[in-house]
């Protein structure tokens, strides 16, 4: 089964996102900053991450430099935040504005990206 990555600094839409794709059948791992992101995947595979991008720590953007010139690893990567829409970083595969969307409408969109 495929595993997401959520790097979310609210506990209360972290823990009500990883609910919601864990009752779609997906196993979840989360973390609350980037730096801690990082440190879990030097030592774990996961297959879509869902990223906000203002975090404690390391935001999303520094997290997503590291990722790719640090780790050395391309993983698929859903920008979640409030923040207006930008150019997507490299690895986005898509960008998502938290207030515009339920966690049944994440649910699809990972199930999309992992299973075509």
């Amino acid at each position: 089964m495929k595993k997401v990555l959520i790097i979310e600094d609210d506990v209360q839409y972290r823990d009500l996102l990883k609910s919601g794709l864990e009752a779609a059948g997906f196993p979840v791992e989360t973390v609350a900053d980037g730096e801690s992101a990082l440190h879990l995947l030097e030592h774990m595979d996961v297959d879509l991450i869902l990223l906000d991008l203002i975090l404690p720590r390391m935001d999303g953007i520094g997290f997503l430099y590291h990722l790719k010139n640090d780790l050395k690893k391309d993983i698929p990567t859903i920008i979640l935040t409030n923040l207006e829409r930008s150019a997507y970083p490299a690895g986005v595969r898509d960008f998502l504005i938290k207030s515009d969307v339920t966690v049944d409408d994440i649910a699809l969109k990972v199930k999309e990206y992992l299973e075509g």
